[in-house]
């Protein structure tokens, strides 16, 4: 009751759809006329392990987060909490 398959007519008929299916592409937006090439700029910041982080450490901040008095993640309050620092120290003049 099962259909035998024709591989070399299927091979044939795909042959055909795949010549006939030929990929096009339209100008990148940097490619388009009148535009110069963007320069690639190298990102000033680099990633940094911390080494052990008190457990207190989070909690705190969970805490801090639970009564809306920072919408800050632990990473972005980290970073906000040493430019905060730096500053205060005179190593930075913003």
């Amino acid at each position: 009751m099962t259909k035998k398959l024709d591989f070399a007519d299927q091979h044939e008929k795909l042959a055909g759809l795949m010549s006939s299916a030929k990929l096009k592409t339209s100008p990148s937006p940097g490619e388009q006329k009148g535009t110069e090439p963007k320069t690639v700029v190298k990102s000033k910041a680099r990633s940094k392990n911390l080494r052990a982080v008190p457990e207190t450490y989070f909690e705190a901040h969970a805490q801090l987060k639970a009564s809306n008095k920072t919408s800050l993640d632990f990473s972005a309050y980290i970073l906000e909490a040493l430019r905060e620092k730096l500053e205060n120290d005179g190593a930075l003049k913003n």
